[in-house]
């Protein structure tokens, strides 16, 4: 048994021994061991080398990427082509901020070249900016350091200065508004408090600092917008390199402006416009912003105040420089049908302070009315040398007219105003422009029409304002003669082009059609050329086409201009003569009822052809 036991002994010794034989002892365990610590610890320790020196450019590219990716691999790898750039714009040049209390405005989606300015925590807008973006109605006095806003009723006055903290008015009195309401900065600029315009105009604003900026509307409809998927920045352009303009978090909206290949062009929520990649964009949508309309509305005020006829307007101009006591209006108006608005020429203006030469009389207003006339007494600028802009620029000298207009007109009876003054020039323009709101205030309230005359638009007589003028006028009188007037070339005084043209170009401007009354001309010009000298002689229709019989002249058709032309040449002149006539009258009326105008008159009474009222009132014959 014994031997046994060791054989067995051996055995399991043997095989113990051979088991070892198989396996690693603990020394090679502990080697292997130490060497893969040792290997970690070399990774960790470059891993840290790496952070450290690229980390900033990990921890941009990460967050460019929305995460870590494959380009924030790239980016360490290849800095120059991969990384993105972490330099921040310049803010002050990209919003355009040159001095101390700029702001930069950003108008719909658009930074304009105008900038605002913040003065004691509120914002101003420059006049220039005012009438550019927001309304053109304001009046500026610079002499009397006033600015004015006239409504139909009333006008609200402020006085410039940045110790004025109220408005007045004439209903209202004095108003305390809390702050200066028009300040001159050091260059003389005037700026107007933003929330003092949005009186008179729809808009809606608002204001961020750090750097100075403003969101502005003036228009609303539909906007696009997405939200932002990932941490991100909005930079300057369309690309990695471009500077970044501010960073942005997931879950901020911004509005999509253009869509590119791998870029959008945005604008976020407090005015900033740059370029997000496409990618960190989603959930798009379209938000319709709601409309400002708490302000006054002009159109809807003078519109609804308006002093209208509810017939077409036939309307005569009586060319007068004495009183009447309407024996001459029966003689110039004796067999003329359709008529129903007399125009004499009674005011002339002849001095700066509004005096004029009155020969308006209740007689002659009784006999306009017993032939059914209404009477639009005139006033005029031509007779008379006296300096207009020291009238219209001062506030005493237009209300001191003003009143006496108005006393006149109302203790004789008439039925309102024609205003015809022509030597208004550029300086005097917006002054005289004032002067017609303000006498529109006492007309409108003495139950007065307020008619007044331009000559069509064109480049040099804009500063007359039509589009104002088709605001607080009840009519405007387009005065459609002198084509050609004498001084010029030879020409037609009105041809049917010059008539249609001048009708499209006022409603252009602004004035409504059915305000615009057609004044065509009674009289045409004899034209002499004599060498190198050209001269004309005006006449009426009757002495235009005997002055054609009488020399013999063959009248032909111009299809164009829809007027008779003739010439003859007698010695060493040609005459020449484009006639008005029953053709060339009906041609030009045709053109006049077709552009739904309030109604037709005529330069003078006295210089017509017989049945050229008849010719008037068959052709408005629809009425308004």
């Amino acid at each position: 048994m014994s031997r046994e036991n060791d054989i067995r002994k051996k055995k399991r010794r043997k095989q113990t021994g051979s088991e070892r034989q198989k396996g690693p002892d603990r020394e090679t365990l502990r080697d292997f061991r130490n060497k893969v610590i040792a290997f970690l610890v070399t990774i960790l320790l470059i891993v840290v080398i790496i952070a450290i020196a690229f980390g900033s450019r990990i921890k941009a590219a990460m967050q460019a990427e929305g995460g870590f990716g494959l380009h924030t691999v790239m980016a360490v790898l290849y800095p120059e082509k991969y990384s993105y750039s972490t330099q921040m714009a310049n803010l002050n040049e990209y919003f355009q901020l040159f001095s101390d209390g700029d702001v930069a405005i950003i108008l719909q989606d658009e930074r304009i070249n105008s900038r605002a300015k913040l003065l004691n925590e509120h914002i101003y807008f420059s006049s220039d900016t005012v009438s550019d973006l927001f309304t053109d109605r304001f009046y500026i006095n610079d002499e009397e350091n006033v600015l004015l806003y006239t409504t139909a009723d009333d006008i609200y006055r402020v006085a410039i200065g940045k110790d004025s903290n109220s408005y007045s008015t004439n209903l209202d009195g004095v108003v305390n508004f809390g702050y200066p309401i028009a300040v001159r900065a050091n260059d003389g600029t005037l700026y107007i408090a933003a929330d003092y315009v949005k009186l008179f105009a729809n808009f809606s604003y608002d204001f961020y600092s750090e750097p100075n900026r403003m969101q502005v509307y003036t228009q609303w409809g539909s906007d696009r917008v997405a939200q932002v998927n990932a941490d991100t920045q909005v930079r300057y352009q369309g690309g990695i390199k471009s500077n970044v303009l501010r960073a942005i978090s997931a879950g901020e909206s911004v509005e999509v402006l253009e869509t590119m290949e791998n870029w959008t062009k945005v604008k976020t929520d407090d005015c900033f416009i740059g370029y997000i990649e496409n990618n960190k964009l989603s959930e798009y949508t379209d938000v319709v912003r709601t409309p400002v309309t708490d302000a006054y509305d002009p159109v809807a005020d003078y519109s609804g105040k308006s002093i209208r006829a509810d017939e077409p307007i036939f309307l005569g101009f009586h060319q007068i420089g004495v009183t009447d006591d309407g024996t001459a209006l029966e003689k110039v108006t004796e067999g003329k049908n359709g008529i129903n608005v007399v125009s004499p020429t009674w005011y002339y203006l002849r001095d700066s302070d509004g005096s004029y030469l009155d020969n308006g009389t209740a007689s002659y207003v009784n006999a306009a009315h017993a032939k059914g006339y209404k009477v639009w007494a005139l006033l005029e600028d031509m007779t008379n040398e006296f300096d207009e802009y020291e009238l219209f620029s001062s506030s005493e000298n237009r209300k001191n007219l003003i009143d006496n207009l108005i006393n006149s007109l109302t203790t004789v009876g008439a039925d309102g105003i024609n205003v015809d003054l022509e030597k208004i020039d550029t300086k005097t323009g917006p002054h005289y422009v004032q002067f017609l709101r303000e006498l529109s205030i006492e007309t409108r309230k003495n139950g007065l029409v307020l008619s007044v005359d331009d000559y069509a638009p064109n480049e040099g007589n804009r500063y007359y304002n039509y589009k104002e003028q088709g605001l607080v006028a009840d009519y405007v009188m387009l005065m459609q003669y002198n084509e050609h007037w004498n001084g010029s070339d030879a020409g037609s005084v009105a041809s049917a082009v010059f008539v249609e043209k001048g009708i499209d170009n006022t409603v252009a401007l602004g004035v409504p059609a059915e305000k615009i009354v057609s004044i065509l001309p009674f009289y045409t010009r004899i034209w002499k050329v004599e060498g190198s000298e050209t001269s004309s002689d005006a006449v009426g229709m009757d002495l235009a086409s005997a002055f054609a019989v009488n020399h013999s002249i063959e009248l032909v058709w111009d299809d164009e201009l829809c007027q008779n032309y003739g010439e003859v040449t007698e010695g060493s002149a040609k005459y020449m003569v484009w006639i008005e006539d029953e053709a060339s009258m009906k041609a030009k009326l045709g053109i006049v009822e077709g552009k739904g105008v309030a109604g037709v008159g005529g330069w003078r009474l006295g210089l017509e052809s017989e049945g050229t009222w008849d010719w008037f009132t068959a052709a408005l014959s629809s009425g308004q």
